[in-house]
């Protein structure tokens, strides 16, 4: 497979999902032959081929979505199909707005793999969009927006974030390349190809690492596993047990080398490139303009990141995606500190009306005369500079918040897609064990002789609850005899939903006592604070278990249940007032759900995790800002929530419904929002001169919108 598109031929790769450890379910036999066609996607144009398969454009029959389908080869052998199926596998659990999401797993009428449908991506790959800035560079025409090294450098920071999740799953990629990343229309980044991709332990040796690596862009089937021009020392030396995620960096660290200056890190014929990726030998980075002119501090990344020896490397690509950061904020970088003369130019330039008024007064008592024309001249033009400097500064620390908040938003999905894959397989595994966690329902909770040992008023939620019971809720209408073996079923979630809590707060559950988890629970530190399955009958079975579920209640009424209903994909859904509180209500809650589906296609229920917005709004503030208002706009420009909506008390009407969302108060936001557009905005506003700005999340879609006063950017 050429640059033009990704390639199938994937060496190794170890699947994530370990047993007892959540992960994929097994779909079918990788060992059998494929499938003539998929039977739930209808195949349309070619888009993509390498060695193993071919990539059409599809329609994916059920959801009547187009789809990119990847379909295995006629004549692949065996261990190309279970790669092929590890591919799928391993791409489906990372779950990351960066990394292109796999729909489902296509399994023959014969048990065999057919290939995977996976979200279509409308863009071209960042091999083809330098192609095009290198084409116009020599052309000597002035570069568009989408290829200025700005804009190329936020692609590489979200291709980084992609990446360091994998690591953080303990997988390597092993060919990360421009030709495996994908910029959509609307600019978002995703991280193709993982099919050589495997675990760090590096335990799992693909019977057909035997060959080696030849030409410069193809990913071969070998001892040396990759892309030549992209490789580290270690890889391109097939030292395969060592590598790690300096390995990947090192990949890393030769793209932003491209992205920068325009020409390949590691040129040459074939045996050239592996030979110098062996000796870790790359060009002087020079611009393939010779005008244009290479930052130091961007100079020094790369060098750091292609160090020869690891230990000279960034510890994780997160570090250096944070020093890139750094780069683009102004700041000194840790690859390069500033000398002592350079911290005193970098203070000069980011505090140049301080600098200004010493120098005026150094001139004025050398009797040096100055006109006051000439001085509000300069002033007026330091003014415009400075204000400039400011509103960029400004923007670059909301961009920076809205991260950490959609890294919230992502962990809560990951979170949510464990917990569909443990509710799917307790739904139709085996049978659960005697000594299963028995089953409290509301009316256990209610009865002081009957309610769970743990209940206590000792939290810091508003009403006692119990984290090691959840509690579970039947609708009047059902029978709970008939419905007990399913009951049964959920009981055995206990324990991977009181975990699930606290890994999406960044803990390690594994390695906390059980006291440490319950005190951790019983806080209320992580970002989820509700999560739950219910299921088609009218059960509801919820963590926390608590004693506050109303009358007759009946989950399928909910609105949380029902916008996931029988419906593909992940859904955020508006805030609600939780008619599961006390009488007094709460402060509203923010759902994220999902269906539950058997292999065969059945539905089975729904999944969900909830954060209230209380504590989602302590997210939205920006370190080190006062703000007169934080928002969160959907992409029709309606207020989901804002900073106002915190510490309220809502009264509940027993019937879980969303609020019904209104448009933002600020048109001029409103318009930017609903065109796709980020920025910032200077405009007066309820009598007084705001600055707003507003940047697109990547998992949700939403905006993030920030006011300030104008006069406290001219303050600081």
């Amino acid at each position: 497979m050429t640059d033009e598109g990704p390639s199938d031929e994937a060496p190794d790769a170890k699947t994530v999902a370990e047993p007892g450890k959540g992960g994929t379910l097994p779909l079918g036999n990788a060992g059998a032959p494929p499938a003539a066609a998929p039977q739930e996607v209808r195949l349309l144009e070619v888009i993509g081929a390498g060695g193993m398969g071919k990539v059409f454009r599809g329609e994916q029959l059920a959801l009547g979505r187009l789809v990119a389908f990847k379909q295995l080869l006629d004549g692949t052998s065996r261990t190309q199909r279970e790669r092929f199926v590890r591919e799928a596998q391993i791409t489906a659990q990372l779950d990351h707005p960066n990394i292109v999401p796999i729909h489902s797993l296509e399994v023959s009428s014969a048990g065999g793999v057919a290939g995977y449908a996976m979200k279509l991506v409308e863009g071209k790959t960042l091999r083809a969009l330098l192609a095009e800035a290198i084409a116009a560079t020599e052309r000597g025409e002035r570069l568009p927006r989408e290829l200025t090294r700005e804009t190329f450098l936020d692609h590489f920071l979200k291709v980084c974030d992609a990446v360091a999740l994998a690591h953080s799953r303990g997988i390597l990629h092993r060919d990360l390349k421009p030709p495996n990343i994908m910029v959509g229309k609307f600019g978002e980044v995703y991280v193709m190809d993982w099919g050589i991709a495997r675990a760090m332990s590096g335990d799992d040796p693909d019977p057909e690492e035997t060959g080696a690596a030849t030409r410069r862009d193809l990913t071969r089937v070998g001892q040396v596993i990759g892309t030549a021009s992209y490789m580290s020392p270690e890889q391109a030396d097939a030292r395969n047990a060592e590598l790690d995620a300096r390995s990947d960096q090192y990949a890393l660290g030769l793209i932003l080398f491209e992205l920068v200056s325009l020409r390949r890190a590691v040129p040459g014929t074939d045996e050239e490139i592996l030979a110098n990726a062996q000796r870790g030998q790359k060009l002087p980075l020079e611009h393939l303009s010779k005008r244009e002119r290479i930052p130091t501090e961007l100079r020094a990344i790369v060098d750091k990141a292609t160090s020869f020896d690891r230990e000279d490397r960034y510890p994780s690509v997160a570090a250096m995606a944070d020093d890139v950061r750094r780069y683009l904020r102004g700041e000194p970088v840790v690859a390069r500190p500033d000398t002592a003369l350079e911290a005193v130019v970098r203070w000069v330039s980011r505090h140049g009306r301080l600098m200004l008024a010493v120098l005026l007064g150094v001139v004025a008592i050398s009797g040096l005369a100055i006109s006051w024309t000439s001085y509000q001249k300069a002033m007026g033009e330091l003014s415009t500079r400075r204000h400039g400097e400011a509103l960029t500064e400004l923007y670059i620390d909301v961009a920076a918040q809205s991260r950490r908040i959609d890294a919230q938003f992502q962990m809560m999905e990951e979170a949510l897609e464990g917990l569909r894959t443990a509710a799917e397989w307790s739904l139709i595994g085996p049978e659960p064990s005697a000594d299963a966690p028995r089953i409290f329902f509301e009316t256990d909770f209610s009865d002081p002789e009957r309610r769970p040992k743990d209940f206590t008023e000792k939290t810091r939620y508003r009403w006692p609850v119990s984290m090691d019971a959840p509690v579970t809720a039947v609708a009047p209408s059902t029978d709970r005899q008939v419905i007990m073996p399913k009951l049964r079923r959920l009981a055995t979630l206990r324990d991977h939903m009181a975990d699930m809590f606290i890994a999406a707060g960044g803990e390690t559950p594994r390695t906390m006592s059980p006291e440490a988890k319950r005190q951790y629970l019983l806080e209320r530190k992580s970002p989820i604070d509700y999560a739950y399955v219910a299921l088609p009958e009218g059960v509801h079975f919820m963590l926390p278990g608590m004693d506050s579920m109303p009358p007759g209640y009946d989950v399928r009424t909910a609105g949380f249940y029902t916008m996931s209903a029988n419906k593909p994909g992940r859904r955020w859904g508006a805030p609600y007032v939780d008619s599961t509180t006390d009488e007094e209500g709460d402060d509203l809650v923010l759902p994220c759900t999902q269906a539950l589906w058997s292999p065969s296609g059945e539905y089975l229920g729904v999944a969900g995790v909830e954060i209230t917005v209380t504590k989602l709004v302590r997210s939205l503030l920006v370190p080190g800002r006062t703000t007169v208002r934080t928002s969160l706009l959907n992409r029709e420009g309606k207020k989901v929530i804002d900073s106002g909506d915190a510490n309220k008390r809502f009264k509940a009407s027993g019937k879980d419904e969303g609020l019904l969302l209104s448009d933002f108060d600020i048109p001029e936001v409103v318009a930017a929002v609903r065109g796709g557009t980020q920025g910032l905005r200077e405009i007066a506003h309820g009598g007084r001169k705001l600055i707003v700005a507003f940047v697109r999340l990547d998992v949700l879609g939403w905006f993030y919108v920030v006011e300030l006063d104008a006069a406290s950017l001219q303050n600081r």
